[in-house]
């Protein structure tokens, strides 16, 4: 379960995939059941959908795992455990303390264990809460910068999608941009059309959708992703990415979820190129060390979406929620984000 890259400069939001370690041999390898930690299968005998009819979607709300699943994020309620139902089990394993057929964590003795059935998530289990040090409520804070100014978004473009809301077909297909910034209040219409940035842009194909139920679960793209930290974009790339939504009107995706697994040094690297704009403090390394410490503890699983016991965690399972409403086709490209001068590098 895979997905997006990252937007450099750009207040975009996390979004990602649960991946985690097995404790079980009784659990399935392979889960097949929204029970088991999976998304539905493929129908079978579906026929293939009809790809001219082309809408896109903008993301109105990001949930990143601080609260449960609501209308909006900035009415849900905040919930310290809500990180065990974002995302998938993306290893096929159900991991406790126990277990001890799963990687080892980097700088950690501890298994980082799974989220409910399984779903792999240590981004929402360890590394939301330093985020929420230094931006208290991460999913109203990112939904309220695309609702109430437009400044950004996540844009889906999405071939073969009916009216129907209990629609069964195959062969979906799309892409994935970076919205830009609108320059004003979004309608969340037809009306508006969103530019985005140049780059990247992440075409996928082969998707379906189950009753409702879009699936895109290839595991062969990379989505980029920024989180904003103390108001700092911090560019992430989910990789092995898994999407899927409920077209629950034509109108409008609901109960949205993006997971994949994060490299871990990456993620140590974005975060080292934004540390001195977060805080000057973290200008001196023995501060900022404990904290990369922290994130590299939380490393769950393998960099290829697996799990293996007797090597190394050297990646990080991420899920995120989103609800998104149509809008109009993309509008332009836009040249990609200045990256914010380091104030630890100039200080040098």
């Amino acid at each position: 379960m895979k997905l997006f890259s990252s937007f450099l400069g750009v207040g975009l939001v996390a979004i990602a995939v649960a991946c985690g370690s097995s404790s079980s041999n009784d659990s399935p390898s392979q889960p097949s059941t929204t029970q088991s930690g999976q998304p539905p299968a493929s129908p079978s005998g579906a026929a293939p959908a009809d790809t001219t009819d082309v809408r896109t979607f903008a993301f109105t709300d990001i949930f990143l795992g601080d609260t449960d699943r609501a209308a909006s994020a900035d009415v849900a309620t905040p919930d310290s455990n809500a990180w065990k139902t974002y995302g998938y089990n993306l290893d096929g394993l159900v991991t406790d303390a126990n277990s001890t057929d799963v990687c080892a964590p980097n700088g950690n003795n501890t298994t980082v264990v799974d989220g409910n059935n399984g779903i792999d998530n240590s981004f929402g289990k360890t590394i939301l809460p330093l985020i929420k040090d230094y931006t208290p409520t991460p999913s109203a804070t990112l939904s309220d910068m695309i609702k109430q100014s437009g400044s950004f978004t996540i844009l889906a473009t999405i071939k073969g999608l009916s009216d129907d809301p209990n629609q069964s077909a195959t062969g979906l297909s799309g892409d994935i941009r970076a919205g830009a910034d609108l320059g004003q209040t979004p309608t969340f219409t037809t009306n508006d059309s969103w530019p985005y940035y140049a780059t990247p842009i992440v075409p996928f194909a082969g998707a379906y959708i189950n009753n409702g139920t879009f699936v895109y679960g290839d595991g062969n793209i990379t989505v980029p992703i920024t989180v904003v930290i103390g108001g700092q974009s911090v560019a992430i790339n989910i990789n092995h990415a898994v999407i899927t939504f409920d077209h629950t009107s034509p109108g409008e995706l609901a109960n949205g979820t993006i997971a994949g697994v994060i490299n871990t040094e990456d993620l140590v690297a974005a975060i080292q190129k934004v540390a001195g704009n977060i805080s000057t403090s973290f200008c001196d390394a023995t501060i900022l060390q404990p904290i990369l410490d922290k994130i590299r503890s939380a490393s769950d699983i393998l960099s290829n979406g697996t799990n293996a016991s007797g090597v190394s965690c050297d990646a990080i399972s991420i899920g995120v929620g989103f609800i998104a409403k149509r809008v109009g086709p993309p509008g332009a490209s836009v040249p990609d984000a200045t990256a914010t001068p380091d104030p630890c590098a100039t200080a040098q």
